[in-house]
């Protein structure tokens, strides 16, 4: 069953603010700040940080947000929900850190653009709303994509050197079958220390960061190639097309298809 993507409920840009209007604030729903330019210092419960142009910074429900302006900022505000709260719960156990750093900023920069856009529409406020949900579901894909910066880090500072010594044998690896137990024995751990090392430094356990690797292999096949699923399948390390295309619309929220037609040039 494909992510569920969640309901915008409000979106405000903010243009060239010097300060806050409050230093801490509460919100009943999700909150995004998705900044264009300045930055600002966060504390969301234990995390904080400073957060600057193609980072996105979310904070939960009923949960004080501390902030404070480093530099004029403007910044896209929106405020989300989820239909179900098992979904809310997901995002809440998986983003401890509550700071989404892109790397690749093109298409984040062309929705912020296009959310500006439509707060000039003239028409109805329901198209305008549309609109805008329309340009937050492809931010939410961006976030929840396997293109994630820290899964793709063999140099991350939070990593010892045999578990960045994992992370480069899971890449050279991922395309074939890999089970955790063997993955374990390999480097001379138990599956339970593998999983708790390799989450402490890469916020996700080993078989989460090969399905990340395998589905950036696979999005870049679907948009390079002309090669039909079962082909790429076999090219990323699954069975079949079948399955390539259950976990793909799982964790993209699009299936192989949809994204190759929407996103191909």
């Amino acid at each position: 069953m494909p992510e569920q993507i969640p309901d915008l409920i409000a979106h405000i840009f903010w243009e060239r603010k010097e300060q806050f209007l409050l230093d801490r604030d509460m919100y009943i729903s999700w909150v995004l700040f998705a900044v264009e330019e300045g930055t600002f210092e966060y504390r969301i419960g234990d995390a904080q940080g400073q957060a600057g142009f193609g980072d996105i910074v979310l904070c939960p429900p009923y949960t004080a947000f501390h902030r404070k302006t480093i530099s004029t900022l403007s910044f896209h505000a929106i405020t989300f929900d989820f239909s179900e709260q098992s979904a809310a719960r997901t995002l809440d156990d998986e983003l401890p850190e509550r700071k989404i750093t892109f790397s690749e900023t093109a298409r984040l920069s062309e929705n912020y653009r296009h959310l500006r856009l439509a707060d000039q529409m003239l028409d109805l406020q329901m198209s305008k709303q549309k609109l805008k949900q329309h340009y937050f579901d492809d931010i939410w894909l961006m976030m929840r994509s396997p293109f994630r910066p820290f899964a793709d880090d063999d140099s991350n500072p939070g990593a010892d050197e045999l578990i960045r010594r994992v992370a480069m044998y899971l890449k050279a690896n991922a395309s074939r079958p890999l089970e955790l137990k063997q993955i374990a024995f390999t480097f001379g751990l138990t599956p339970v220390q593998l999983i708790r090392r390799f989450k402490t430094a890469y916020r996700m356990n080993p078989l989460q960061f090969i399905t990340s690797i395998r589905l950036k292999s696979a999005c870049s096949l679907l948009l390079e190639t002309d090669w039909k699923l079962d082909a790429i399948a076999g090219e990323c390390g699954y069975e079949n097309g079948y399955y390539l295309s259950r976990v793909f619309s799982k964790h993209m929220g699009i299936s192989p298809s949809s994204f190759r037609k929407q996103n191909r040039l």
